[in-house]
Order: C-alpha cells, then structure tokens, then sequence
C-alpha cells in the first residue's frame, strides 16, 4: 500500500512541476513584471513612460516638456471646453502644479496593456503613488491608486511622445 502512496505522491509532484514549468515558459512573451506583450514597440514606450515617471518624481518640468508632442491635448475629463488644454497649457500648468508637491513618497506604474496602431500608442496602467501637497489649509498627504491611459505618438525619429495623460 505504502509504494502506492509514494507513487502517487511523485506523480502528482511531477505533473505539478510540469504544469509550472509550462507556466514559466508561458511568460516568455510578457515584458518581466508586466501583462505586456515584449516588442521591440513595447519595450520603447515602456521606456519612455518611465523617463516620465523619474522626471515627475525630479519635478522636472522641462525633462517632461521634452516627453509631450507638440500635439498634447487634454480635455479634462469633461464635456465643457473651459478645461481642455493643448501642449502650450501643459507647459504653464506643469510648473505651478509641480511647486505644490512637497515631496513624493511614491508613483509606481503597472504596466497592463498597450495597443499600438500605426504611430499611435495608448498605454493601459494601474498607479499607485502618494504624495505631500500643499494646499491653503496646509500641506495635505495624498494618494492615488487608480487605472490610467497615456496615448503616445511616435514621430520620426524623435521617437515615442506623450499626446495625452502626463
């Protein structure tokens, strides 16, 4: 009975070690630490949207100018066009808003998704920061922790930059 047992038990072992080994081989395809396809493509955006991560944690405003296209468009989330802005509004709202932040603790990005057509690129995350803001009753910690989308362009050979979510 008992070489039974053992039989079993290395049998289940090695179908358990199979089925892991075919799962590791599965992620080949993914970018190490994310859900994303690995293209060259891919691996250029993600690049890029990190340079704006490490630029927003230097508060950097012209390293982050130099990631938007002239084309950047927000439009604020909302139907009325009173807080839509081009890349001209990235560039006065950057510097005010950035001077605000006392310090960041963290922002990290997930990387979930990217489709990318043609030059154009939108990039599907999760964000999860805090920070410390000032504000007129004091400074105020804050945090975020939300889904995200950047849309990027790619022109020429200045290669990938942001249309929208900076």
């Amino acid at each position: 009975m008992r070489s039974v047992t053992v039989s079993t038990t290395w049998s289940g072992l090695l179908a358990l070690a199979l089925v892991a080994l075919g799962g590791a081989c599965a992620h080949e395809n993914f970018i190490p630490g994310t859900t994303v396809d690995r293209t060259s493509d891919n691996e250029e955006i993600i690049r890029t949207v990190e340079k704006y991560r490490q630029r927003l944690l230097e508060k950097n405003v012209d390293g982050l100018l130099v990631l938007a296209s002239p084309n950047y468009f927000e439009d604020g989330g909302t139907q009325k066009a009173d807080d839509d802005y081009g890349f001209e509004g990235l560039r006065t709202r950057l510097g005010p808003l950035l001077e605000r932040v006392r310090s960041i603790v963290r922002y990290d990005i997930q990387y979930k998704k990217i489709t990318v057509s043609n030059n154009r690129a939108e990039v599907f995350v999760f964000v999860n920061g805090s920070f410390e803001l000032a504000s007129e009753m004091g400074d105020r910690y804050q945090r975020v922790n939300d889904r995200h989308k950047f849309v990027l362009e790619r022109k020429g050979d200045t290669g990938w930059k942001f249309l929208s979510g900076m």
